[in-house]
């Protein structure tokens, strides 16, 4: 391969995964190849994570790939086939109705093998379909199930177009399929749940409710929630959010998760707040968050505005027009992007109403003398 994917430092880690996913599908991939691979997939967590996002759209293309296939196939002997005739559709999730109507997600799973492979001895990974599980990060993702060349090459042409088109929002739709409840951009959601708990989902927020005997375990996957937790001393409420852990008995309380990053408001009550080997009790008026890998000093709050969001409000002060413009677009389908530097590091005042956040484009412009230019999707440019 003269155009090693490891080698072009230009290109963005979703690209560098793109492409050497693309490369491992060819006949005349190596075993020295395989390897380089593997060291580029283990240096960085980066790498891995840009892989499997990759690894996950190519199963959800597998079946569509396949159709494709065989219908260009038929199309040989019968060209009027190609257009029109029944076809079974897919399930638009990608799931099956299992026993007792429940749904049952499946994703490919790989099995590892070690690096070099003896020439001659088959494929590096083996495809099965089962339920969706965690393996172990020890080998390579290699060709796709048979089908030949053209059926290859067709999924491969399909996951280039999806990659542009979805601008890899993969992730958040495997969220909204994992979730019990979810909320798009600019939605606001509040659901009573069977122990008289209350919960109360942001703007594109995604959680699963987790309910044993012993714990009320709620998974949240991604945005912002409150909680006005029932009391249960024998039963404890327990918000997960991946790097740490958010635990009350009765209380009511926000969780925000960004990436890795987690801030959790204490509304009224205790929370105690658990990341690795660090605690912290957090009391009403207090906020504790887990920054950069590490649980900080909790902090008092001289006011609610954590909260406003509650009264469709979003309140600045003093922030960058950078900082300002990421929260507002927590709220939008689109983007608000000031395109000028020195604009995006002007100083904003203001509170504004969340549930309108268009509203904030004239705002802006009209206090700080600044232009709009509105494009395709929604998306606003500031100049």
């Amino acid at each position: 391969m003269s155009d090693n994917p490891q080698s072009t430092s230009s290109l963005s880690v979703s690209d560098q995964a793109s492409a050497w996913f693309a490369r491992l599908q060819a006949d005349d991939a190596g075993d020295d190849e395989r390897c380089r691979f593997q060291d580029w997939y283990r240096a960085h967590p980066e790498h891995a994570e840009a892989y499997e996002k990759t690894r996950k759209l190519w199963s959800l293309l597998q079946i569509p790939a396949e159709r494709v296939h065989q219908r260009l196939q038929e199309a040989k002997t019968e060209p009027s086939s190609i257009i029109g005739g029944d076809s079974e559709s897919p399930s638009p999730r990608g799931r099956e109705v299992g026993p007792r109507g429940r749904k049952q997600s499946k994703t490919l799973v790989y099995t590892p093998s070690p690096c070099p492979l003896p020439k001659g001895e088959g494929s590096v990974l083996t495809f099965t379909t089962a339920p969706v599980r965690r393996e172990q990060d020890e080998g390579l993702l290699q060709t796709p199930r048979p089908g030949g060349r053209n059926l290859r090459w067709a999924s491969l042409g399909c996951l280039g177009l999806l990659l542009i088109l979805a601008g890899w929002h993969l992730p958040k739709q495997l969220q909204n399929w994992r979730s019990d409840y979810h909320t798009e951009a600019g939605q606001q959601f509040s659901v009573d749940l069977e122990d008289g708990s209350r919960l109360t989902l942001n703007t594109d927020t995604a959680l699963a409710v987790r309910y044993s005997d012993n714990v009320r375990k709620i998974e949240l996957l991604r945005g912002e929630a409150y909680f006005e937790v029932a009391p249960n001393k024998s039963r404890p409420f327990v918000v997960d959010g991946g790097q740490a852990t958010a635990r009350a008995v009765g209380t009511s309380y926000s969780v925000r998760k960004q990436a890795d990053d987690l801030r959790v408001v204490v509304g009224e009550g205790v929370v105690e707040v658990v990341a690795d080997q660090a605690k912290a009790l957090v009391h009403a008026a207090e906020q504790a968050e887990y920054r950069q890998g590490q649980l900080q000093a909790v902090t008092n709050l001289d006011n609610d505005d954590a909260l406003a969001w509650r009264r469709q409000q979003i309140v600045f002060h003093r922030q960058p027009l950078i900082q300002v413009l990421e929260e507002v677009n927590r709220y939008r389908s689109g983007r608000i992007v000031a395109v000028n530097p020195q604009l995006a590091e002007r100083v904003v005042n203001g509170v504004f109403n969340n549930g309108d956040p268009d509203a904030v484009v004239a705002a802006l412009t009209a206090t700080l003398q600044a232009k709009a230019l509105r494009m395709p999707g929604d998306l606003v440019l500031l100049y």
